[in-house]
């Protein structure tokens, strides 16, 4: 990996980890907080320390597992007892650092739970380096959850990063998969499992995260709208295909944002909730593969 590009992930990988710690001392210390306040805060802070907001701050409560995002009206607070998911992005250049953690607010009874995702993280960063088969990653991390007694979310996954790419063409699942890649050197994995007391699965809520669908320039040259070319241009200036959260925008803008995943301009990242209402915990880091091991970003 080029040297610049390396730096630049882990400058990123630095940034985000301290704001995911900060973020979490924030949170432990302060019951009945605000979501808005706590995500404002990190997003803020990413920013005071020289990185970019890869992706809105997640702040996933108890059987969310993922995507939760305040809006920008959210009344919502934590309390005690809360299972609570942090996830936060930075970037430098385009090249990003996804990190997580789970915390339990003022009480202890979810322990074990958390314990599970995060034991399932460092068992699998203990054998990631180049050659090794995601499938094969998978079965280390639904083998620790299962062997402490809870289920993996099995349609959930990780997943390797790129220059202003969040989500690229390989997955990291969190269980023993039928198909998988094989690592190469140089790779930039975010590695992340959830653990649960449910199912395993997951359903659809309402949709906080959004992003530019790549294909979405075939779009804008066919709209006859030149208000519609204006919004997505903008939206592209501000955060290419990068995740934004519609509380970023305008109220006309933010408005318009479904239209816009009705005819595939826009895609929505629904809020996903465990499906039995079974509580989630999730711990993450980004890494980079080497011939053999891995650099984390993200410690």
């Amino acid at each position: 990996m080029d040297a610049n590009i390396l730096q630049c992930y882990t400058d990123a990988g630095q940034i985000a980890s301290k704001v995911l710690r900060e973020t979490v001392k924030y949170a432990s210390h302060n019951v009945d907080i605000s979501v808005l306040e706590l995500a404002q805060v990190a997003e803020a802070r990413i920013i005071e320390l020289g990185g970019q907001i890869a992706f809105p701050c997640n702040i996933s409560i108890n059987e969310i597992a993922s995507h939760y995002t305040p809006p920008a009206n959210d009344i919502l607070k934590l309390q005690k007892g809360d299972v609570v998911k942090i996830d936060v992005g930075a970037h430098i250049d385009g090249y990003i650092a996804d990190t997580a953690a789970t915390i339990e607010i003022s009480t202890t009874k979810h322990t074990e739970l958390l314990d599970a995702s995060k034991k399932a993280l460092e068992n699998v960063i203990a054998v990631t380096c180049a050659g090794v088969n995601t499938k094969d990653m998978g079965k280390i991390i639904e083998d620790t959850i299962n062997g402490m007694g809870f289920l993996p979310i099995y349609d959930l996954t990780g997943h390797n990063l790129k220059q202003y790419c969040l989500h690229a063409n390989m997955n990291i699942p969190n269980y023993a998969a039928s198909f998988g890649n094989t690592l190469l050197e140089g790779d930039v994995i975010a590695i992340e499992p959830f653990a649960t007391y449910g199912k395993g699965t997951t359903r659809n809520g309402d949709s906080h995260i959004f992003s530019l669908n790549k294909l979405f320039g075939k779009h804008i040259h066919n709209e006859s709208n030149t208000h519609s070319k204006s919004l997505l241009d903008d939206l592209y200036n501000q955060y290419g295909y990068l995740p934004f959260a519609r509380r970023w925008l305008e109220d006309s803008a933010g408005a318009n944002i479904d239209n816009y995943v009705t005819t595939g301009d826009i895609i929505a990242y629904p809020v996903l909730h465990e499906i039995s209402g079974g509580i989630v915990s999730q711990f993450e880091h980004t890494v980079i593969v080497e011939e053999s091991g891995c650099i984390i970003t993200t410690n």
